[in-house]
């Protein structure tokens, strides 16, 4: 596996110094320092780089916040914030931005970097991820509603409002109904619920581990209160399941129903196209 490419943005030359060689001894490549943000948006282009390490305060006009804004206007890389500075109103500019994290100077060890640096290329892996789905997502909708004649009008006129997805419509017979599970499943119902993209990220990051709330939040960077309803909508499924332990609620995929209704899926889905 390649190492991890990274560019330090420290106008402190000590320090940025002292940052490279932690990261060597994570096994990272830091394979270019510069002092500025007007430096560090010449040098990028020319760099495939996988993550940059980015203090809020620099030499030069431009401060880390309004670098990394214009960085992600036309980069896809993960930008973590390296600052001394940590109170409400430069972390809510920061917010702005759509850091990947951020890690307070001093740094005197690798393990204040790790956490910070493995959580942040996890969530950009992710990222892609529900950006790719999503691209798909938009695919298959723009073919559903290019030809007209292949659904009913009610729906074809849904379509045309954006609401379909989101309001169901009593004058629709339901299309499909199938049992997961011992449990039946309206397939227009299952589907709604899928409308937000979003939810394609949680069911993502509670994929390999069952987590928190707040670790969810943290992680499709949503507010609680996005976070659980979007966590409601997934639970109607019956995909996702929560349960208590101790003062804290965790979520995680219930992979037994998810494969079961994946292969009667497949399965009525062969039976359209034969």
């Amino acid at each position: 596996m390649s190492q991890i490419k990274v560019m330090i943005v420290e106008d402190e030359l000590i320090t940025a110094e002292a940052i490279a060689i932690l990261l060597k001894k994570l096994n990272y490549n830091p394979i270019a320092i510069v002092s500025s943000g007007e430096k560090a948006i010449s040098k990028i282009k020319n760099l495939n780089l996988d993550l940059i390490l980015m203090d809020i305060i620099l030499a030069g006009s431009m401060d880390g916040i309004e670098t990394a804004k214009i960085i992600n206007a036309k980069y896809n890389i993960p930008i973590i914030f390296i600052t001394a500075y940590g109170d409400k109103k430069t972390l809510n500019r920061a917010k702005l931005s759509e850091p990947y994290g951020y890690i307070v100077k001093p740094i005197t060890s690798e393990d204040e970097l790790l956490p910070t640096i493995e959580l942040a290329m996890y969530n950009h892996q992710v990222k892609n991820k529900l950006k790719k789905n999503n691209e798909t997502f938009k695919q298959i909708k723009h073919l559903i509603q290019s030809d007209k004649n292949v659904l009913p009008s009610q729906i074809n006129n849904s379509l045309e409002k954006g609401n379909y997805l989101e309001q169901g419509n009593d004058d629709i017979e339901p299309i499909l109904e199938i049992a997961v599970i011992n449990e039946k499943i309206n397939l227009i119902e299952w589907l709604k619920s899928f409308s937000n993209p979003e939810r394609f990220l949680m069911l993502e990051v509670i994929k390999s581990q069952p987590l928190k709330l707040e670790e969810i939040e943290m992680l499709i960077g949503k507010s609680q209160s996005t976070s659980s309803h979007h966590i409601k909508k997934l639970e109607e499924t019956g995909f996702i399941k929560g349960w208590k332990n101790g003062k804290y609620i965790y979520y995680s995929l219930n992979k037994p129903k998810i494969m079961e209704f994946v292969h009667l899926w497949e399965n009525w889905i062969k039976n359209l196209s034969s």
